[in-house]
């Protein structure tokens, strides 16, 4: 019983303006048919032409060979008729009377069946066959779609007209029942026939109108959406749909796609394969902060990702949000937390972070290091002589000194007050010491030219590490304070 339910609820589930518009879609595609029916129909007359002179010429019954003419003429001169109005029907575009051609079409149809229905009847005379009105009953079946109510009525009402024209013309009453009732089964084929393909034709219609429904409404929401949102394919990334919102932020012109690269050149922290494993595992994925370089406009983005099918083809739709601002702060704050700010380098908390980092790293990659560990002498004095601001001035100076001769890897920190610590990554200890003295050189250099009332001086303290020492954080920073300490010690006795 479900799967009646399932076809009454195909004719049921509609309103009647769908249904309306679904029998002026399925009218045109039967028209089309017929035309080619009728163009067939013109074509093999040569034929028919050629059989009635051979049936006459073999002395065929008068009214039969009559019949059978007269029905050829009638079918070709239909046709014809047929043609003409189509073209005229045509050529009136969306101005056609749809009423007209709703009647033209169940007319041709019951006409099409019963010129077959006729044909048997006269073929008793000659033949006995009655394949002509279970050819054309199968063929209206399968090319004539048309209301199961209507098709119903056409094969019944023609079907009484072969049942009683074969009663007339078979003496035979065995074959005459061989024959109904072959005929009545293949006649209830032919119907069941057309309303299986009634049916499909009616699902196939308002899936497509579905679907036509949900791609407005994806366009709608697509164009309207207040954030920028794009369409990249997933073959080669190439953007096929742009929103205006998009095309602004991104400086697209959405005339120009065509123009416009693979997304993948304008990323620039982000994978797009680990992008399209992801999507083939989850179909989506959100929140995830790009970075986008289009033509020098950088800009930072969260992005939100859907793998859609878009026209055939297998894309992703992108929806982005700007935030770049907020990137910045992001930035700005983490520069600031993570900076002395006198000196501009980091202070004891991210220092220390980073040495811990490299001390883990070392557990799995051979690496070595040498950890100075610095203090700048006379600083309370150039305080209390000279002021707290000329006392900065001497941090920063000495500071900025010091960064001029580091690496790039290398890790230079204040820990609080005057002291600091300097990482030499890769390196010894006898090389960080002869880094060590050439500073000092240049320092003294500089203290000799006299630029400042006091002299720019500081005492250090080394310790080297290399993997495989069984020592933490806190005892390298203890070693290297404590030979820094014993030079300071030095240097007050010396000076």
């Amino acid at each position: 019983m479900e799967w009646i339910k399932k076809i009454v609820n195909v004719f049921i589930n509609h309103t009647d303006k769908e249904q309306k518009e679904f029998e002026k879609y399925n009218n045109q595609e039967v028209l089309s048919r017929i035309r080619l029916i009728s163009i067939a129909t013109l074509f093999v007359s040569i034929f028919w032409i050629y059989m009635d002179w051979v049936i006459i010429k073999n002395g065929a019954d008068k009214i039969y060979s009559v019949t059978l003419i007269v029905m050829h003429i009638l079918s070709e001169a239909i046709s014809v008729a047929f043609l003409i109005f189509y073209n005229r029907l045509n050529g009136m575009g969306e101005n056609k009377n749809y009423r007209i051609v709703y009647v033209l079409v169940k007319l041709y149809v019951f006409l099409y069946i019963f010129f077959g229905t006729i044909s048997s009847i006269n073929s008793q005379r000659y033949t006995g066959n009655i394949y002509s009105y279970i050819i054309l009953s199968l063929i209206a079946a399968v090319a004539f779609t048309l209301k199961p109510s209507y098709m119903l009525f056409t094969f019944v009402i023609n079907h009484v007209i072969f049942l009683m024209g074969i009663a007339i013309m078979c003496n035979d009453i065995h074959l005459f029942l061989v024959k109904i009732v072959n005929a009545t089964i293949l006649a209830g084929a032919a119907f069941l026939l057309s309303f299986s393909f009634y049916r499909q034709r009616m699902l196939e219609f308002f899936y497509r109108k579905k679907l036509k429904q949900n791609e407005e409404s994806f366009k709608k929401l697509f164009y309207l959406n207040p954030y920028p949102v794009f369409i990249t394919r997933v073959e080669d990334g190439k953007i096929i749909e742009v929103s205006e919102r998009a095309c602004s932020l991104m400086g697209i012109d959405a005339r120009k796609l065509d123009d416009f690269n693979n997304i993948d050149w304008y990323i620039k922290n982000d994978s797009r394969l680990d992008l399209l494993e992801e999507l083939k595992e989850h179909h989506s994925t959100y929140n995830r902060i790009v970075e986008y370089d289009f033509n020098g406009k950088q800009m930072w983005v969260t992005a939100n990702y859907e793998l859609i099918d878009y026209r055939d083809e297998k894309c992703i739709l992108t929806g982005i949000m700007d935030i770049t601002e907020i990137k910045k702060a992001e930035e700005e704050l983490s520069h600031y937390a993570s900076t002395d700010a006198l000196t501009g380098i980091l202070n004891r908390r991210m220092g220390l972070k980073k040495l811990e980092e490299l001390i883990e790293k070392a557990k799995y990659d051979f690496s070595e290091f040498v950890i100075c560990f610095l203090d700048i002498n006379n600083l309370k004095y150039v305080n209390d002589t000279y002021g707290h601001s000329e006392g900065d001035c001497y941090i920063l100076t000495l500071c900025n000194i010091i960064k001029n001769e580091l690496k790039e890897n290398d890790i230079f920190f204040r820990m609080g007050g005057d002291e600091f610590v300097i990482v030499f990554r890769d390196k010894n200890e006898s090389q960080v010491q002869y880094i060590w003295d050439k500073l000092m050189k240049k320092l003294n250099n500089r203290n000799q030219m006299g630029e400042k009332p006091y002299s720019i001086m500081a005492s250090h303290g080394l310790f080297y590490y290399c993997t495989g020492m069984n020592i933490d954080l806190e005892q390298m920073i203890e070693k290297a304070d404590k030979q820094m300490y014993e030079e300071k010690q030095r240097y007050r006795k010396e000076y």
